[in-house]
């Protein structure tokens, strides 16, 4: 009897312990987050600094008029100055239609007519002797001359067929003074703002100086469209010698920089020189 009483005894006892095992909560190790949660937590504690090194440094401010600033670099060659780079790919809209999944296609440029490239010009060279202005130069052979006017000179290219008949203009007038680059260059400024006036739009460079006539002149360059919807481009340099305010506009088809501004343009400027008068 005292054993079966014993061995009740010893059942309870241990039942009692497993029930107070399964009642205790388990603990598990602590682990590291991974994936969002571990990084919402590093951000959270540890706040990410950016180095600088992932900046540049501010460009140095460009003196347009020290002689080592090119204005002919905002022409682009001829091209139009465009806010966007030419060569910058952009995403096609997404489109809700039935054909959604299809591969998309970039309507534009693509569809747009690919402009018939302007030939390219050569020219041969002649001097041209402007008597009336006593100067002397070399320009494109075969242009047109027109000295009718005492105070001007002009070349035209003979080819009616383009939209801008490209023109070398020289212009000379008499001053009471001799200028300094400050009045040159608020000269240049002055024929910039009368050429304007052709122009639906109109984009002058800015200025910097170049040699011309004996010294040193005021330069800019310009391009715009015309009222006609013609795109124009053109240079003009101005320099005063010997109380003589001297005037070189040379304008041509926006496209044709290469062929007119550095051809051109700087054959006739590296090569204008002052002619004595003649005695009669």
């Amino acid at each position: 009897m005292w054993k079966k009483r014993t061995l009740c005894l010893l059942l309870v006892v241990l039942c009692g312990a497993f029930l107070a095992a399964c009642q205790q909560e388990t603990t598990y190790p602590t682990q590291a987050r991974t994936g969002t949660d571990a990084s919402q937590a590093q951000t959270a504690s540890e706040p990410v600094t950016v180095g600088q090194d992932l900046y540049s440094e501010p460009a140095a401010a460009v003196n347009y008029d020290d002689g080592s600033y090119d204005p002919a670099s905002e022409e682009g060659g001829g091209a139009e100055i465009l806010t966007v780079a030419q060569n910058a790919m952009t995403a096609p809209p997404i489109i809700d239609s039935e054909y959604a999944g299809a591969t998309p296609v970039r309507i534009d440029p693509i569809d747009k007519p690919t402009p018939t490239p302007l030939p390219k010009l050569t020219f041969s060279y002649t001097t041209y002797e402007a008597t009336a202005l006593h100067l002397k130069f070399d320009g494109p052979t075969g242009w047109m001359v027109d000295d009718s006017q005492p105070d001007s000179y002009t070349l035209t290219y003979p080819d009616p067929s383009m939209d801008v008949a490209p023109t070398v203009l020289i212009r000379v007038s008499p001053l009471s003074k001799n200028y300094s680059k400050a009045e040159l260059t608020k000269e240049l400024k002055g024929n910039l703002d009368t050429i304007s006036t052709e122009f639906d739009s109109f984009d002058p460079s800015n200025t910097a100086t170049r040699s011309f006539i004996d010294g040193n002149g005021v330069y800019a360059a310009y391009k715009g469209t015309r009222k006609d919807g013609v795109g124009v481009a053109g240079r003009i340099i101005v320099n005063c010698v010997d109380k003589n305010l001297y005037v070189l506009h040379v304008s041509y088809p926006r496209a044709m920089a290469d062929t007119f501004a550095e051809g051109v343009y700087n054959k006739v400027r590296h090569t204008m020189t002052l002619v004595a008068a003649k005695n009669s």
